[in-house]
């Protein structure tokens, strides 16, 4: 699940694609789009998600 820094609001990631659907970068870009507010929100880095998954299986 994605938080919305803006409005709060949570959503998966299909949800932001339709955000993004007619968008000319949609296929390179690195956001997520609030689907409630439309606020841009930075993918998290793929390092930071494999230290997250690491520590939640290491404790």
């Amino acid at each position: 699940m994605i938080k919305c820094n803006f409005c709060g609001y949570e959503f998966n990631e299909n949800e932001s694609q339709k955000g993004c659907h007619g968008c000319p970068l949609n296929k390179s870009c690195n956001k997520y789009k609030c689907p409630n507010c439309g606020f841009e929100i930075p993918k998290e880095p793929k390092l930071i998600q494999l230290i997250r998954k690491w520590r939640k299986r290491n404790g």
